[in-house]
């Protein structure tokens, strides 16, 4: 785990803690700065509001939200139903109710999307979320069940869904994505993090989500299913591309060592593919994948082998048998089973191809490349935490 997720993990711990608001800002205020200073604010509803003050401050946290609520319920246009509104969400993180919280902020967003508390309610959201995301289990009639990754990602998703332009929305983006991560999904995953690539180009996270992308494709890599080749190229694309775009990042020595590996996998996948062809005596395909393995790694143990390979093939069929072109005319049901199975390794190593692996079709007589050994997991990336809105000035 890198030392900045380290701090990205303390700072989730850090951000504006529960029981640093048990009473509201309003509530601390003087009462002679509480008066009426917005003439929408009609003399009844500012009483009203002063009275559910006074409950919040020297009464139980659920009869304060009953106080509140009823305000709303009876002046839902007043200026100050949004400040009851937060107030109601802030109590219930306060009583440790971090799923009401997040809905009655959620309420918030969408009621009073003028709120001067929009970011502060946003960045609590990120919060709560975050705390699903690293293992808090979602209460059932009081009682903790299974950890609720699946409810993180109603969260994250309602954060972008209600607050695109947010400065939070790349963080939320960014957290959508792991909890695919770490429910299997790496298609929506990978999807997830392009989306931060799309939307928030320019934000903190960026970086990070370019380098998820390739780390995905590299766990398909590794995977031994039928798409690992095309998942390897990606990958090791993706990686070249985190270099240029941000060389000096920390994660860069990484990048560096998993371009190393995809590179051996790579071409050892390549001259797997080699030896097949060479095994059923087609030397022209054969010939091309010998050649590929040694143009994208030409100093390496797998370039020379199929270097001496190509030189053995040469000197006993001639350089025109191996040369691209059309094939002579066969019959049989050799031949036929032949161009079957040629079929299918090439088709296997599409993107798109959703059949049998292909060690299926090549055979275990084959080497199997040693699969390279991960460095990092998905629960070592950790959430990213909020940013805390900007503090206005005296």
């Amino acid at each position: 785990m890198s030392f900045r997720f380290f701090l990205v993990s303390l700072a989730v711990l850090l951000v504006a803690p529960v029981s640093a608001f048990p009473q509201s800002e309003t509530e601390q205020e003087p009462v002679s700065q509480r008066r009426q200073v917005n003439p929408e604010i009609t003399p009844a509803e500012q009483a009203a509001f002063e009275q559910a003050l006074t409950v919040d401050s020297s009464s139980s946290p659920s009869r304060a939200i009953s106080t509140y609520r009823r305000f709303i319920r009876d002046n839902p246009a007043s200026p100050l139903a949004m400040k009851a509104q937060f107030r109601i969400a802030e109590l219930y993180e306060y009583m440790g109710d971090a799923n009401k919280a997040f809905t009655n902020y959620q309420t918030l967003l969408t009621q009073y999307p003028d709120t001067p508390d929009f970011e502060k309610a946003v960045v609590r959201q990120v919060a709560i979320a975050n705390e699903y995301l690293g293992g808090r289990k979602l209460k059932f009639l009081g009682m903790a069940i299974v950890p609720a990754t699946d409810r993180a990602e109603e969260m994250f998703s309602s954060i972008i869904q209600n607050a695109p332009y947010s400065k939070n929305a790349p963080v939320a983006q960014f957290n959508l994505g792991i909890t695919y991560e770490r429910q299997g999904r790496v298609k929506e995953a990978a999807a997830a993090y392009q989306a931060v690539l799309d939307n928030y180009p320019n934000s903190s996270v960026a970086d990070d989500a370019l380098y998820q992308i390739g780390y995905i494709y590299k766990r398909l890599g590794d995977s031994g299913r039928s798409e690992d080749l095309s998942a390897v190229i990606t990958s090791k694309n993706t990686f070249e591309d985190f270099l240029l775009q941000y060389p000096a990042n920390e994660k860069s020595p990484q990048a560096r060592d998993n371009i190393g590996v995809l590179q051996s996998k790579e071409t050892a996948d390549l001259m797997e593919i080699a030896q097949y062809y060479d095994r059923f005596k087609n030397y022209r395909a054969a010939a091309i994948y010998y050649n590929d393995v040694i143009r994208r790694a030409p100093d390496t143990a797998d370039a020379r082998a199929a270097s001496d390979r190509l030189q053995i093939l040469r000197s006993e069929l001639g350089e025109d048998a191996l040369r691209t072109g059309p094939e002579r005319a066969e019959t049989g049901e050799k031949a036929l089973q032949r161009r079957r199975l040629q079929a299918q390794v090439e088709t296997s190593a599409l993107a798109d191809f959703n059949g049998p692996p292909r060690r299926d079709i090549v055979r275990e007589e084959l080497p199997v490349a040693s699969k390279p050994r991960l460095r990092t997991g998905t629960r070592d990336v950790a959430p990213m935490p909020a940013v805390e809105p900007t503090l206005p000035t005296p």
